[in-house]
């Protein structure tokens, strides 16, 4: 699924509320395994898996947002490797 933000704001506020949804989903996860670990009920199952699949949407806002703004990991890399290999045939 292509996701197009035309603006450089909207992009960057996406990216930010991404980072809080996905330190909140995972904080809020990690308290709630830990305070039901025991005593799990279906609906703890249930909620459980709700604030996972939160983190993971959180991280899909995230990609969304560096795709938007032309930020990607690997492509730094290939940059490097490329004027690498241009100095290195001159």
């Amino acid at each position: 699924m292509r996701v197009q933000i035309r603006s450089r704001t909207g992009s960057i506020v996406l990216g930010v509320l991404g980072v809080v949804y996905l330190i909140a989903a995972v904080a809020l996860l990690v308290l709630y395994v830990l305070d039901t670990w025991s005593a799990a009920a279906l609906l703890d199952r249930l909620l459980q898996f709700a604030l996972a699949a939160a983190a993971f949407i959180s991280l899909w806002f995230i990609s969304i947002a560096m795709t938007s703004l032309g930020i990607s990991l690997r492509g730094r890399r290939d940059a490097r490797t490329r004027r690498a290999g241009a100095e290195g045939a001159s």
